[in-house]
């Protein structure tokens, strides 16, 4: 039998896995215990996506909690070398929540982590495991670029290697600002990347940026691309804080990053570390998608303004994903930034909710 496991699998990531894996595999097993409400408030997306794997057929649930180590070893352990793939989503996603809760924070997305690659790597060692990071694990470092302010948009210097293709694996991660979700997030990272490099398992780490879908919470503490177009369904003001507005992501839609995943888990690299995001072509600043937003749909996005940004929060980040198309050529983002608002757009119309956003 061939076993995929999926952490955080009523997650935007880990429930898209579990959705595309589901006909790769005999059977899917997901493990979340729908903590992720604490960090993002009762939106109700929780209990949406956890109803939404549960329709699939071959998926089994556990509720565990990753911090649990017993548990999670109870449940690698019962599964055992039929496990061909994990990937770890699970994950606490919010830079504010890990403020005020840093020691729950380090423990859901750091020792939750090990707890993870400790039980495979005992269990069902030749399998491949793939851990979702974030571009946060670098802190404010990118605000150390040559960056320019345009009417729009923070844009980097047209001289510097890293503007036409965005940042690549090679910028420091040392001299940082960075919030405790970013330290927790790089000490899962980390720890990864040495259970690939010293003890041989199939591990590879994706820093991930702005990756959005409708499996997305759309709260201000996680996911601001899903957040605007709640909010402005809603007709609520979307807050814009700080950098003028003019802070730059690129956006990788949920379906690509696992399409992703699947490439790597197909030829796996142990130990290696790549960028995944939309690249320069799905770039821009919030000012530009709540422009492109209004524009695609016809519907006007109130937002308050905020001049005091978020603490070690970057005015540019573009990911260069070249690394990963060279060693995966048959991977390239489908989606792009009309196609991510479309879906958004659809997604939040057709959602009765009954607790407004923020």
């Amino acid at each position: 039998m061939d076993i995929a496991v999926v952490t955080g699998s009523a997650g935007l990531v880990g429930g898209e896995a579990v959705r595309r894996f589901a006909p790769r595999f005999d059977l899917v097993v997901g493990l979340d215990n729908g903590m992720r409400q604490e960090f993002c408030g009762p939106a109700g997306s929780v209990a949406r996506g956890l109803a939404e794997v549960r329709r699939v057929e071959n998926y089994r649930h556990h509720a565990v909690d990753v911090r649990d180590q017993a548990t999670v070893d109870e449940v690698l352990r019962t599964l055992g070398a039929d496990v061909r793939l994990v990937v770890h989503a699970a994950g606490q996603p919010s830079r504010a929540w890990s403020a005020r809760q840093p020691l729950v924070d380090f423990a859901v997305n750091a020792v939750g982590a090990l707890n993870v690659l400790d039980s495979v790597r005992r269990h069902c060692g030749d399998a491949v495991f793939a851990l979702v990071s974030a571009t946060q694990v670098y802190g404010d470092v990118p605000d150390a670029l040559p960056l320019v302010e345009t009417a729009t948009r923070w844009e980097l210097d047209p001289a510097h290697p890293f503007h036409e293709h965005g940042v690549d694996e090679s910028i420091r991660l040392d001299r940082a600002d960075r919030a405790f979700l970013g330290v927790s997030k790089l000490s899962a990272d980390l720890a990864a990347q040495e259970h690939g490099r010293q003890l041989g398992m199939k591990v590879g780490v994706f820093r991930c940026g702005s990756v959005t879908g409708p499996g997305q919470a759309g709260v201000p503490e996680h996911g601001f691309v899903s957040h605007l177009v709640r909010s402005a369904v809603r007709g609520v003001p979307y807050p814009v804080v700080g950098h003028g507005g003019k802070q730059v992501r690129d956006v990788l839609d949920v379906r690509d990053l696992v399409d992703a995943l699947w490439e790597f888990s197909l030829d796996p690299r142990p130990g290696e570390v790549y960028h995944l995001g939309g690249g320069r072509e799905r770039a821009a600043s919030v000012l530009e998608l709540i422009a492109r937003y209004e524009h695609l749909t016809g519907v006007e996005v109130r937002f308050d303004y905020s001049s005091r940004p978020r603490f070690a929060d970057p005015r540019w980040w573009i990911s260069d994903t070249r690394k990963f198309r060279r060693d995966y050529p048959g991977w390239a983002p489908a989606h792009d930034l009309d196609d991510v608002l479309s879906t958004l757009h659809r997604h939040w119309s057709g959602v009765q909710e009954v607790v407004a956003p923020g």
